[in-house]
């Protein structure tokens, strides 16, 4: 059976942006970030996230929530924002490196 060239395009374009992924910092003390699929947790000095990219921590002082549109993967983040740090995946390494760390 033959796919639609319109059913293929749909199909290209949900897996990239499935991907998709973006930071926008302001003066250190406004993000904007797309691409978040889960916020881990938070408080005023670390808030520890889930993106498509992988996990993302972020430290500062008086962090602060703003806003979160769970549909659209948009988070935004005021405060003294000091580091953005990524975080490699866990679930994506191999069997062998959980044995022998």
């Amino acid at each position: 059976m033959m796919k639609s060239a319109q059913t293929e395009k749909k199909s290209v374009s949900e897996k990239n942006s499935e991907g998709k992924h973006s930071i926008f910092l302001e003066d250190r003390s406004k993000m904007t970030l797309e691409g978040v699929t889960e916020v881990c947790g938070f408080s005023e000095t670390l808030v520890t996230l889930k993106t498509r990219r992988g996990a993302l921590t972020v430290r500062g002082k008086a962090l602060n929530i703003g806003r979160l549109n769970t549909e659209t993967g948009e988070l935004f983040v005021s405060g003294d924002i000091s580091s953005i740090q990524y975080s490699k995946d866990k679930s994506r390494g191999s069997v062998f490196e959980g044995l022998f760390k």
